[in-house]
């Protein structure tokens, strides 16, 4: 990575932004495991785990077979039901907040349906607030991570052509995959479910506690 300063940040919404621990379990695993079941289909957590980041319909369809549209009623259910649960991880509005003081652009990214996302920006406030720029998710570009759709389309949208004037952050080994596809500059956060030692392998530039550590990082390397 050269010293050319970021332009349009792209930060993963759950596990990474926004906390979605309900009950101590992470909704998005809680969800899918409780979907699959009401229809029969028992799936061990750890390959539910592994799924994260990538688009919810596609996982079922690959799961659930000629369930899927049944499970993935139920699956959509559970995650409306909790939305109101749901806060942002520690420092995320600051983080938000940082860029916008360095003229980044801030996109939350998700594989979540349109209408759950939809629901969470809604109820953390995110947009209405101007702390994010805008949002995309999976289900809008039609391709599920590792694939880079979800940043080239916000490139697009905020006129940014050079993808190493792109930072990326999730928490998972499928999100940094994406950032990379893309040429971004990725980073790995250690808030959501998977190990360092998972999200080390996929090649993230650096791993992270947590988004609050992103502006320091992005100073010490003068990428701000």
């Amino acid at each position: 990575m050269n010293s050319q300063r970021i332009q349009l940040a792209v930060f993963d919404m759950a596990g990474t932004t926004v906390d979605d621990r309900v009950g101590g379990l992470p909704l998005v695993l809680k969800s899918y495991d409780d979907a699959l079941r009401s229809q029969g289909v028992v799936v061990p957590m750890e390959v539910l785990n592994a799924q994260r980041g990538r688009d919810k319909w596609t996982v079922i369809q690959e799961l659930a077979g000629e369930k899927a549209e049944a499970v993935f009623q139920r699956f959509l259910e559970s995650l409306r039901e909790n939305i109101s649960s749901l806060r942002e991880m520690e420092g995320s509005s600051q983080v938000f907040q940082f860029l916008h003081e360095k003229g980044v652009k801030v996109v939350a990214s998700t594989g979540f349906p349109r209408e759950v996302a939809q629901g969470i920006l809604d109820h953390l406030g995110w947009l209405d607030e101007g702390l994010v720029d805008g949002w995309v998710c999976s289900e809008d570009v039609g391709a599920s991570r590792p694939n880079p759709a979800m940043i080239l389309e916000s490139m697009r949208k905020y006129g940014v052509s050079d993808p190493r004037r792109v930072l990326k952050v999730d928490d998972t080994e499928k999100g940094v995959l994406e950032g990379l596809n893309a040429g971004a500059y990725t980073l790995a956060v250690l808030t959501g479910t998977q190990s360092i030692q998972q999200l080390s392998a996929a090649g993230p530039h650096a791993v992270l506690r947590s988004v609050a550590q992103v502006p320091g990082h992005l100073l010490e390397r003068k990428l701000v």
